[in-house]
């Protein structure tokens, strides 16, 4: 028997303060398989896999990264409301 992988993605826009002071803007995927995310914020609460992957980002003159941050590295983090969602 084998498994069937379903992909879904949620992608949040936010922006992340670095400890450093460095500014990332990208997307992360706001839906987990293994329990209900509804914020951005529970990214950073509830989940408790240290790192966060940022992708689509941009930081500083480079763009279209994929980013895996330890949150520990983190300052702050603010979701860019999109009036469409």
């Amino acid at each position: 028997m084998s498994a069937k992988v379903v992909k879904r993605i949620d992608p949040r826009r936010v922006i992340l303060q670095m400890v450093d002071g460095s500014l990332i803007q990208g997307k992360v995927n706001a839906y987990r398989f293994d329990n209900a995310i509804e914020r951005v914020s529970d990214i950073f609460t509830r989940v408790t896999d240290p790192f966060v992957v940022v992708f689509d980002a941009t930081m500083g003159d480079k763009t279209g990264l994929i980013l895996s941050i330890n949150k520990r590295n983190i300052s702050w983090v603010s979701h860019e409301f999109d009036q469409r969602q």
